[in-house]
């Protein structure tokens, strides 16, 4: 009896032991969370490139360079200077400046159309004297422009001076003094001009100096 007791504890014993390891060899349930619509990223459509027009240059008209010239150096007339008288001579006009002090050759106008081209006097180098084949000149006063270079480019003076008066003795300047030679048996004359104090102020002539002088004359009929 008392050995049917100890078997029946043991077997007890055994029973809850195994119940025992049977309850702790249950799986534990794991919870999955499964993603909520929210937080899905949905993918963002990646913006394609747009193709921009590259702008398309028009040329445009470059300027063309403004010619320039080279600045020739220039002493500028003497404070004396003046316009002495002017002659033709066949084809060609003289017209001789008293005081120029210039060195070197000068180009110039008369009347803004007329080319000359002046140079030292040999003999007197302080005075030029300027050629023109300009002949048809008779007005009593012409306009003289100055150029140190040939291409007229680079004005140095200009000036109006008396020139011509005629051969009418009625249109002599007052306080000039007049002279008339016969050269080839035509009438020329020589006026040399002084201001009310007496100070020379301009002389002129159409003298041909190069022709057969055959003296003196009174004033030149008109």
């Amino acid at each position: 009896m008392k050995f049917q007791r100890l078997i029946l504890i043991f077997f007890t014993a055994n029973l809850l032991a195994g119940c025992a390891t049977q309850s702790t060899a249950l799986p534990t349930a794991t919870l999955t969370l499964l993603p909520s619509a929210a937080a899905t990223s949905t993918p963002t459509s990646t913006p394609t490139s747009t193709s921009t027009s590259t702008p398309t240059l028009v040329p445009t008209d470059t300027p063309s360079p403004t010619p320039t010239f080279t600045l020739i150096p220039f002493p500028g007339f003497s404070e004396k200077f003046n316009y002495y008288k002017g002659w033709i001579d066949g084809d060609q006009t003289h017209f001789y400046f008293l005081n120029s002090r210039v060195p070197d050759r000068v180009y110039g106008l008369v009347e803004g159309t007329h080319e000359i081209v002046c140079d030292p006097d040999p003999t007197y180098p302080y005075h030029m004297e300027c050629l023109s084949d300009f002949t048809e000149w008779d007005q009593s006063y012409m306009e003289f422009t100055f150029y140190a270079d040939e291409a007229l480019t680079q004005e140095v003076y200009k000036q109006v001076y008396y020139t011509e008066f005629g051969t009418d003795p009625r249109y002599i300047p007052v306080d000039c003094e007049a002279e008339f030679r016969i050269y080839d048996g035509r009438c020329y004359y020589a006026y040399t001009c002084y201001d009310k104090q007496g100070n020379y102020l301009y002389s002129m002539d159409n003298i041909p100096y190069g022709g057969h002088f055959e003296g003196y004359s009174a004033p030149c009929p008109p």
